[in-house]
């Protein structure tokens, strides 16, 4: 049997794999979005965004909290259960892409039903597949897998615009990304020939859609923000600026948070796989990993905005404030992913029940008062009202939780009230981050070096 400190390096090695594969996505995406608008025109994309946006919430809606079931349930009981995954996931994917249809229809899309109906029901094939690849601690097959899809949508979608499809371009190469990614996931996990009997596939059915029921609220209540902006701009026509602005200061925080989050999505399969409880170790060098790059963000954040675009510089503050919700939010997913180990329904049911509720009371409220800041301002309320119901499950966190989000909160205060240029600012709460962690014992530099050095072995595999 593994020591624990083998399954915390396991953990990292497959959160890296799942980070590079998110940081390919997104990059691939960029590259996606500006060459299309060269070849394709503004026009093109406008349309295209809106008709992903449109599939994007009736899967939301339909599997939000299926991707943790799935990689839970087939960690827990093996290559079998994937066909029950992919069974459910056919099944939600259909009603998915029969309310997708509505609402690319009510943008004024009626042509293109269809395809958000199909990208509707890829998407959750392909999420399915892809956690289940995870499930089974394919963390590098999890990341080719994303890659293949990520480089077939741009080049199917460059070659299309090239050629001279303006408008369809874009769509057919969002529809080749799932498909491609779905393939090659199943090419990598081959799936069992000898299937149970019939009872077997219902049970199996039925535990993966009781745990994604249990999660719904919580990874429901993530992509709250960011799921209708896109939508509701489209249909509404107005706050193209604000509207735009929380989209991107929420991806800039949620792309920092992917460090942290894509080692505890590794350390769910691994911890399920081997009775053991990595997630604590997993969220203190996860966060620790993450707070020298939020201690330089953070006075950086209206520079980094500018360079994306000038218009974006408006949502400084709710960058800043969406990067302090940072801590908090990995201390919950912390605790989700225990409590999914654990099999835990009812809990992680409750608690993110209290945190959709919580985010649906505030938003409406705080972005009337405030704008975007008040859309930040309840995002980081939301997560910090439940660290007592977390801390509840693991208190020993809370040390951890205090010194790192205290680094994070001190190096706001200081960008604030320091008469200074912001690179220098950045450049001494860098100091101080790795000092203060060093110091108290949280991230010691021998072990961050250790870690960095663990990272660059696991590539080189």
């Amino acid at each position: 049997m593994k020591d624990n400190g083998e399954h915390i390096r396991e953990a990292v090695a497959g959160g890296t794999w799942i980070f590079l594969g998110s940081l390919s996505n997104s990059i691939a995406g960029l590259i996606f979005w500006l060459v299309i608008t060269w070849l394709a025109g503004v026009r093109s994309i406008g349309i295209a965004s809106s008709i992903v946006s449109a599939s994007s919430i009736a899967v939301t809606f339909i599997t939000a909290g299926m991707n943790i079931a799935v990689v839970r349930e087939v960690a827990a009981r093996g290559r079998e259960m994937i066909i029950a995954s992919l069974l459910l996931a056919f099944i939600m994917g259909s009603i998915a892409a029969i309310i997708a249809a509505p609402l690319a229809k009510a943008l004024g899309y009626s042509r293109l039903t269809v395809i958000a109906s199909l990208l509707a029901i890829l998407s959750v094939m392909s999420m399915t597949s892809q956690s289940s690849l995870i499930g089974l601690e394919m963390f590098k097959e999890s990341f080719i897998s994303t890659l293949v899809g990520s480089l077939s949508k741009l080049g199917v979608g460059v070659l299309l615009a090239v050629i001279g499809f303006k408008e369809i371009a874009p769509l057919i190469g969002y529809i080749v990304a799932p498909l491609t990614i779905m393939c090659t996931a199943l090419m990598f996990i081959r799936l069992p020939m000898n299937v149970r009997e019939e009872r077997y596939m219902v049970d199996g059915i039925k535990k993966i859609a009781l745990m994604a029921v249990s999660n719904y609220p919580y990874v429901f209540s993530n992509q709250l923000l960011t799921m209708l902006n896109v939508y509701i701009f489209a249909y509404l026509v107005r706050e193209e600026i604000a509207t735009g602005t929380l989209y991107m200061t929420l991806m800039i925080a949620l792309a920092m948070a992917s460090i942290p989050s894509s080692i505890l999505s590794a350390a769910l399969p691994i911890g399920t796989r081997r009775g053991t409880n990595p997630f604590s170790e997993g969220f203190r060098i996860g966060l620790a990993l993450t707070t020298p790059i939020i201690a330089v963000a953070i006075p950086l954040a209206d520079k980094l905005l500018r360079t994306i675009n000038p218009d974006l510089v408006s949502g400084t503050l709710a960058l800043r404030i969406l990067m302090l919700s940072i801590a908090p939010l990995i201390l919950m997913t912390t605790i989700i992913m225990r409590l999914n180990k654990e099999g835990a329904v009812r809990e992680i049911a409750l608690i993110g029940i209290m945190r959709l509720t919580l985010l649906i009371i505030l938003l409406p409220i705080l972005t009337k008062i405030m704008g975007v800041n008040g859309a930040a301002i309840a995002f980081l309320i939301t997560n910090i009202a439940l660290i007592p119901a977390a801390l509840i499950y693991e208190r020993t966190l809370l040390r951890c939780l205090i010194v790192l989000w205290g680094l994070h909160i001190t190096t706001l205060i200081i960008t604030y009230a320091m008469p200074f240029s912001k690179v220098f600012v950045a450049l001494i709460g860098l100091l101080i981050s790795i000092a203060v962690m060093h110091i108290s014992g949280i991230y010691k530099i021998d072990e961050m070096c250790g870690t960095i050095r663990f990272i660059v072995y696991t590539l080189k595999m």
